[in-house]
């Protein structure tokens, strides 16, 4: 798959996921991205095929995915610095302030403890 074709088949998704992290014109709730976009990434490694990807565009997708989180969260944020953040402190205390469930934090404490290589005392 090509950079173009991968930006139109999950644009719909970002845009949207900008709209709900949208709390005024100008400001992003970026704690709440770094969420959304951390649980796109789960999602489509656990079921490309769902996801509209094969395996092979994985790579492209996780390209593509800090491209659109450097956009938001700044030029250091990748989607390994999401999973650092939803581990932190101040990542447990977003993901309790958004009421996010017990089933999603495990999925996404999973793949933090994944991509971070190392064992996390939640």
């Amino acid at each position: 798959m090509e950079l173009n074709n991968l930006k139109e088949l999950y644009a719909p998704a970002i845009d949207e996921i900008l709209e709900r992290c949208r709390i005024t014109d100008e400001f992003i709730d970026k704690e709440k991205y770094q969420i959304f976009l951390a649980t796109i990434w789960g999602n489509a490694v656990v079921d490309p095929k769902g996801a509209g990807l094969e395996e092979a565009d994985l790579e492209l997708l996780h390209d593509y995915l800090n491209i659109e989180l450097q956009e938001v969260v700044g030029a250091e944020a990748t989607l390994t610095t999401c999973f650092e953040f939803i581990v932190s402190k101040k990542g447990q205390d977003s993901l309790d302030r958004q009421k996010i469930t017990s089933r999603h934090r495990a999925f996404l404490h999973y793949f933090a403890r994944l991509i971070l290589a190392r064992d996390i005392q939640i």
